[in-house]
């Protein structure tokens, strides 16, 4: 019997008394990108990468991950999810010391399932770090990420097309985890639900519905599109046809990463939270919560500063801002622009991003066209940030933080 068989059965016999619980909790993170410290550290290089990013603070990875930790140790939930893109760029060694810490997490009694993502299975581009320079160091295949997370994925030769694979949380309650990304070959940055993906899903589905569970899906990259700038990418090949399964079996949410940004997308009954990236401010992960009677909630949380270094959290959104900043600064460097009116725009890209990223803007909010540096924008500067601003506060952005779902197939019943 395999080690993780055994200890779930132990733990089963410890946790009896709550067997009969109401209700079902997850909690949920996504793209946590997370490098091992000996791929990095000292380096200046890797700090000039990341700034070339789009605000990710893997540089702290060891924090993040302790506090994941206490925050699962915290919340005790049923089970932690994580939706891909584990590791910063596929580095076997980065893969390897998660598994460590996984392994410490269920210690704490939380299970851990897992799914790869795009950053995870033959990444050509895993590299280490040393002072200011780099090397190539070994990503994994298809099978060595098997093998290091075979104690957090049931089965761990996966079931499904990929690595996908279901879980029997509770009587109510199935998790189909379907590792929808591509990399034969080498990594490719989008996602395809294949033929094989559909005959899996749909026999999970079948067997679920027969047992009287509802089923919550998995992926890595979106099942509907958030914006019209993450259609190309973000939204996985062959959407609809995953869509219109889920839909005729009677499931309405998956779970998916990817996007980085914290957002919530619904087409004809079916939802798509995407949740936002753990590696960057302000540390994102969610609980979702099946109650008794069918009704779903999902509602997104950070990490707690008491399981975060003093100031954390004010550092992370500071690099976060200092980013967005210089590259607007950058780009705006050979125009000429009146000093106040510049520094308007700096500031305003900084605070819009950071509300864009984290699931606060709100379309319907008119302060944001109201404001300053808003107007120098549209004036100055249309062909950078300017462009990016108009493509995304024209589309409608509502509720991304929390999504509730009745047990009914009418979406007037879902918030």
């Amino acid at each position: 019997m395999k080690r993780r068989a055994v200890w779930m059965i132990l733990l089963a016999l410890l946790l009896l008394p709550a067997l009969g619980q109401a209700e079902t909790r997850l909690m949920v993170v996504s793209d946590l990108h997370y490098l091992a410290k000996e791929l990095y550290q000292g380096s200046e290089l890797f700090l000039r990468a990341l700034r070339a990013g789009d605000g990710k603070i893997s540089q702290y990875g060891e924090e993040l991950m302790d506090a994941l930790e206490a925050e699962a140790l915290h919340q005790r939930p049923d089970a932690l999810i994580v939706t891909g893109d584990l590791s910063f760029n596929g580095e076997k060694a980065s893969h390897e010391a998660l598994a460590e810490r996984f392994a410490r997490i269920e210690a704490g009694g939380t299970p851990v399932y897992v799914i790869p993502g795009n950053h995870d299975i033959n990444v050509l581009s895993s590299v280490a770090y040393e002072e200011n320079a780099w090397r190539y160091t070994k990503s994994v295949t298809e099978e060595e990420f098997a093998s290091i997370y075979r104690d957090f994925m049931c089965p761990a030769e996966g079931e499904g097309a990929n690595l996908s694979y279901h879980v029997a949380l509770s009587d109510r309650l199935w998790l189909a985890l379907a590792d929808v990304a591509y990399y034969q070959g080498s990594a490719q940055v989008f996602g395809l639900f294949t033929p094989a993906h559909r005959d899996w899903l749909e026999l999970v589905l079948r067997d679920a519905n027969a047992a009287g569970a509802q089923v919550i899906t998995c992926t890595h990259h979106s099942l509907v599109a958030h914006t019209s700038f993450s259609r190309e990418s973000f939204l996985m090949l062959n959407d609809t046809v995953m869509a219109d399964l889920l839909r005729s079996h009677g499931a309405k949410l998956n779970l998916s990463g990817h996007l980085h940004i914290q957002h919530i997308a619904a087409s004809e009954g079916l939802y798509d939270a995407a949740t936002g990236a753990f590696c960057m401010s302000p540390h994102r992960y969610a609980l979702v919560t099946a109650a008794e009677d069918g009704t779903i909630t999902y509602e997104t949380r950070q990490l707690c500063d008491e399981h975060l270094p003093d100031g954390f959290q004010e550092m992370s959104r500071a690099w976060f801002a200092d980013i967005t900043t210089e590259k607007n600064r950058a780009a705006l460097a050979d125009q000429m622009i009146p000093p106040e009116a510049l520094q308007d725009m700096l500031d305003f890209s900084a605070r819009f991003n950071a509300a864009y990223f984290s699931g606060v803007y709100r379309s319907a909010d008119p302060a944001w066209r109201q404001d300053p540096g808003y107007m120098a924008w549209m004036e100055y500067g249309e062909n950078t940030f300017g462009a990016y601003l108009k493509l995304v506060m024209d589309e409608p952005s509502g509720e991304n933080l929390y999504l509730e779902i009745k047990p009914s197939t009418s979406t007037d019943e879902s918030t």
